[in-house]
């Protein structure tokens, strides 16, 4: 599943759509809290593979961070006043 999530970090991370992993992000952490509750069945793969996924959209999230503001124009220099 590593690589499935990857790929699709990948490709919204190309896309520049930090509203698709925020929301992908949630939803796993969604899925993590609701696998923590259940008292009645072993379910530490689950949330292993759901936290490595987190971490993994995480790192998809800093790099369009870090793409945008390498994208940003730098601010124009200041003029110094006439005498």
């Amino acid at each position: 599943m590593p690589l499935a999530i990857s790929l699709i970090v990948d490709g919204y991370v190309r896309l520049g759509d930090r509203g698709a992993l925020e929301t992908l992000r949630a939803h796993r952490v969604e899925l993590l809290d609701s696998a923590r509750v259940i008292a009645d069945m072993d379910t530490s793969r689950m949330t292993a593979s759901l936290t490595e996924e987190i971490g993994i959209i995480e790192a998809g999230l800093s790099r369009l961070s870090a793409q945008q503001e390498q994208q940003e124009p730098a601010p124009a220099p200041l003029k110094p006043p006439s005498p």
